[in-house]
């Protein structure tokens, strides 16, 4: 396969396929919230400097009036929708991505956690919380208001510890650094420490992945999320022309190796959990950053905890409330945000104008999933993860069988690719390999052309 790298399907359909709606009322979705457990995702987009790689919502360089003013619109934005909340609607887990959270200073940051626990009953102890770091603004100080605030689960964004291949991902802070912040983490002790590394950059050799694989595996996280280098369009990366290292995949079968022998059990093509411990229940994105949003739905980080899931669960269908601009949240089957932007020059036009925003109760911008596409999303947001697709319960809630909807799935059994064991449709562990190769197979011709437009 010349290609295997084609888009990595961590939420469908995609920010780009979003469009303006018709004005549509908060509070006639709000209702969606009541009984069952939800999801909570507070956007911080503010960083010290703009990834070569990030095509995520955020903005480097913005002073402090602006993250005092942006906070505060925060504040607004929750009081609003809590007021049409019903009264039994509950938040299991809370997650602070971005953006980098930590970049708030610490009245900033303590702010967010009380407007999470004031509006949405998030409390320390009670709630799963999921917070999203970078090394240099990992602090002995914030890490304590973490503790404090209850906080089960920190990802921290290494991508390297190779000097030269951080200077490739226009990353700013050294192996150094990120081994510092790593051991504050350790002597304060979270539940649940992530750390996400990269291959496929520019450069990097099997040895350099080998190096910092071990270097990462010294402070034994309980989780490791490695991705596959994408350059995409309004990216550093991409003006300056780079491109995914050409022996990626193999790249990836020798991470996969590497941490199954240091005992590491992938749950995803990204995901590998340390064996002696069961995957943590915490919630959203969640930058994965982004898994965020499948994390929110089951648990945290969607894929995080579907490997736990039994028959009759329905993952995917979850609700999420997003707080701040950027995030997504979903009320059943609608999906929506704020506009998508990466240009710096957007995406200040858009946080200025969430500033200012007056009333945060209208939605004019997403997506209204209609069934075939609700199908779609279901069967994506288990195939790839954990133990795949329960056959049953698809059947339970859309009244008819998976491989009559998509025959696809039947050409990836015939292929080696998935295989049906115990009710369950999973991939095998070529088809896990090929997971962003085979995910974007199920997105429908609507949702390629809008987003493509």
């Amino acid at each position: 396969m010349e290609h295997p790298y084609i888009q990595y399907m961590y939420s469908y359909p995609h920010k780009m396929a979003y469009r303006a709606l018709p004005d549509l009322e908060w509070k006639d979705y709000a209702g969606r919230l009541s009984g069952g457990k939800n999801s909570l995702y507070f956007h911080i987009p503010f960083c010290q400097y703009k990834c070569g790689y990030c095509n995520l919502f955020s903005l480097a360089g913005q002073k402090l009036q602006q993250m005092e003013a942006y906070v505060s619109a925060m504040e607004r934005q929750a009081r609003q929708l809590a007021e049409l909340m019903p009264r039994d609607a509950e938040f299991s887990d809370l997650t602070l991505g971005g953006g980098t959270p930590l970049l708030l200073p610490e009245h900033l940051l303590g702010k967010v956690f009380s407007i999470a626990r004031d509006y949405f009953g998030i409390e320390p102890g009670k709630s799963a919380v999921t917070v999203e770091t970078s090394p240099n603004q990992t602090t002995g100080e914030k890490l304590k208001i973490l503790k404090e605030e209850g906080v089960t689960r920190l990802s921290i964004g290494v991508q390297s510890f190779q000097e030269a291949e951080l200077l490739t991902l226009h990353r700013f802070h050294t192996a150094a650094a990120a081994k510092e912040a790593l051991g504050l983490i350790q002597n304060v002790g979270f539940a649940c420490v992530n750390l996400d590394l990269i291959y496929g950059i520019p450069g990097q050799t099997m040895e350099s992945l080998g190096d910092s694989l071990g270097q990462a595996l010294e402070f034994e996280p309980e989780e490791l999320f490695v991705y596959p280098l994408y350059v995409k369009p309004g990216t550093y990366l991409y003006r300056q022309g780079a491109e995914c290292a050409e022996d990626a995949f193999e790249m990836y079968r020798f991470v996969r190796e590497f941490l199954l022998k240091a005992g590491y059990r992938p749950y995803s093509m990204r995901r590998f959990v340390r064996e002696k411990q069961e995957p943590q229940s915490i919630n959203q994105t969640g930058k994965g950053r982004l898994e965020r949003d499948f994390v929110r739905q089951t648990g945290k980080s969607g894929e995080r905890n579907v490997a736990r899931e039994l028959p009759g669960s329905l993952c995917g269908f979850g609700n999420t409330v997003s707080i701040g601009c950027g995030g997504r949240s979903y009320l059943g089957n609608l999906h929506f945000s704020t506009p998508y932007a990466v240009e710096p020059g957007q995406c200040l036009s858009i946080l200025q104008n969430y500033i200012e925003q007056e009333d945060y109760r209208k939605i004019t911008h997403g997506f209204l999933l209609p069934l075939e596409e609700e199908k779609r999303r279901y069967v994506i947001r288990h195939i790839l993860f954990g133990r795949g697709l329960c056959l049953a319960d698809y059947s339970l809630h859309f009244g008819s069988q998976a491989e009559k909807d998509f025959p696809l799935l039947l050409d990836w059994v015939q292929a080696g690719y998935a295989l049906e064991t115990a009710g369950f449709l999973s991939l095998t562990e070529e088809g896990f390999s090929l997971s962003d190769f085979l995910g974007p197979q199920l997105m429908s011709e609507e949702v390629r052309q809008l987003m493509e437009r």
